[in-house]
């Protein structure tokens, strides 16, 4: 009956580190030392380190001094009340992965502390969510100055564009200096109206450095939407 009883028990730790090896989150155990014990299928596939590697390892293989310090801080205020933190783990091979970790202490029957069950969540997918979302919002920014450029500065330019002209419909008249002076006029209103009809167009913006550390738009390399998308 004793021998049954220990089969049982051999059977159901082992069905229960098949259940948590195959969750898709990733597991990372921990003990009182914060040496890796438990590393799950989810967590080797999140940053392509073998169980070999980790097992035995302390956790700042995966993270960085401050999450360490945090994982302890959590420990031992019995949990991360705050709710889940945002880091990274190393990648083998270099690099690394953005996460969100959640930390929850592990107890012993008599209510001590016996390691912690760090569950993570990758965050790549969300970064480049929230990348796109922020380009989106740059090129909106543009093209929403670009239609004020239009109407504040294009307005007065095609006045003084159609008095340029005017004036030089009579340019037999006139001398051959102020004739040149007034075609190198005209030829830069129509530049700038290029600029402002191009600024409204960007779909792509490319930021370059400018005066004093600042940056500016790149007119030259960011790259304008065809009229047949738009």
């Amino acid at each position: 009956m004793a021998s049954d009883t220990a089969i049982s028990i051999g059977s159901g730790c082992e069905y229960m580190a098949s259940i948590i090896d195959s969750s898709p989150v990733p597991l990372i155990a921990l003990d009182t030392s914060l040496r890796i014990i438990m590393f799950n299928r989810a967590a080797r596939d999140l940053t392509g380190f073998g169980t070999p590697d980790v097992m035995g390892c302390r956790i700042s293989l995966l993270v960085g001094f401050a999450d360490t310090r945090r994982i302890i801080r959590d420990l031992r205020d019995g949990g991360d009340p705050s709710g889940d933190n945002m880091t990274k783990f190393r990648k083998c091979g270099g690099g690394d992965v953005p996460v969100s970790i959640k930390v929850n202490p592990v107890t012993g029957r008599g209510g001590e502390l016996a390691g912690a069950i760090i569950l993570a969540t990758d965050l790549t997918e969300l970064r480049e969510l929230q990348s796109k979302m922020l380009e989106a919002e740059r090129v909106t920014a543009i093209t929403e100055t670009a239609i004020s450029v239009n109407h504040e500065i294009n307005n007065p330019l095609c006045s003084i564009l159609g008095y340029t002209q005017l004036i030089l419909m009579d340019r037999e008249s006139l001398d051959p200096d102020v004739v040149s002076k007034l075609e190198g006029i005209e030829k830069q209103i129509v530049r700038i109206q290029e600029i402002t009809d191009r600024l409204g167009h960007i779909n792509r913006p490319v930021l370059k450095e400018y005066v004093g550390g600042s940056r500016m738009l790149d007119m030259e390399h960011s790259c304008v939407a065809d009229a047949d998308d738009e």
